[in-house]
């Protein structure tokens, strides 16, 4: 049974469409085996957000948070949501962390002062603007755009160091103005390696994040078979599936066809982390 291991609940500044107790039912119906929380923290918002929306704190309360997860997890114990789900489904306990050079050492001193099952690490702002809004493309090609972001994220991964997962590497591609819609091994090879090269020495897990590979207007990012396929003959074996979900509905999206794509290459089982431990799955 797979554990989805990116979610966002109401903690999260972005996640008034859902709640915990909602999406661990929503996790429970759809036959996975446990869910983890990993609500947003980014301690640095860039100040051109303001253009767009209200900026609101993306700091989430850590102790409200898993109170409300100790809460529900209690009631799925208790057969609230059924007996099967009692005996073996597990509520864990996360954070996804923004990756930015603003936020270095604030991100260091909580994750030395709070305690997660999973901590998943991921670049969300990056050269001062959020993606989503789309300055950040102004001026760059889909290379410069897409390999600058890769940049950002294997040098602020090593800055940090204490996570377990590394959130959406291909984040960038959603919102890009680009034909070109996906990122590919052949077109950044050298860095690639070193960013899965890093995953794999230290016993990082590498996210497949299946929120990226939907329709974004008329164009839908793909998940490149070839970085599948480098970091398996590299030694990798962490692939952690997460739905990045915002709302119940897309827990565990599209799990069961990302499970069968990658072990097409050879992967047999999916991890999740508990207690910043890593465990296996069979797929």
């Amino acid at each position: 049974m797979y554990f989805d291991t990116h979610n966002h609940s109401q903690f999260s500044f972005d996640g008034s469409r859902t709640t915990v107790e909602k999406s661990v039912k929503s996790a429970i119906d759809k036959g996975l085996g446990g869910i983890c929380f990993t609500d947003h923290c980014d301690f640095y918002v860039p100040k051109m957000k303001e253009e767009y929306e209200p900026i609101v704190s993306e700091v989430f309360d850590v102790k409200a948070q898993q109170e409300e997860l100790e809460r529900v997890a209690t009631k799925v114990a208790e057969g609230s949501f059924g007996r099967a789900a009692a005996k073996k489904f597990k509520v864990l306990r996360g954070i996804e962390i923004g990756l930015e050079e603003h936020s270095r050492e604030l991100n260091k001193n909580l994750l030395a002062a709070q305690s997660f099952d999973q901590v998943t690490a991921s670049v969300h702002y990056l050269e001062d603007t959020d993606p989503y809004f789309g300055p950040y493309y102004k001026g760059k090609n889909w290379k410069e755009a897409y390999g600058r972001y890769l940049e950002t994220l294997l040098r602020e991964m090593k800055r940090l160091g204490d996570f377990d997962v590394m959130g959406h590497f291909d984040y960038i591609v959603r919102y890009a103005p680009y034909p070109k819609e996906s990122i590919l091994y052949r077109d950044f090879p050298g860095l690639i390696d070193e960013i899965l090269k890093y995953l794999i020495e230290n016993g990082k897990g590498l996210e497949i994040n299946t929120k990226t590979y939907k329709a974004y207007g008329l164009r839908t990012p793909q998940l490149d078979r070839d970085i599948l396929i480098r970091y398996l003959e590299l030694g990798g074996d962490i692939l952690c599936l997460g739905s990045d979900s915002h709302a119940p509905d897309q827990v565990g999206a599209k799990f069961d066809y990302f499970a069968q794509y990658v072990k097409m290459f050879g992967f047999r089982r999916l991890g999740h982390f508990e207690g910043r431990r890593l465990k296996m799955v069979t797929i």
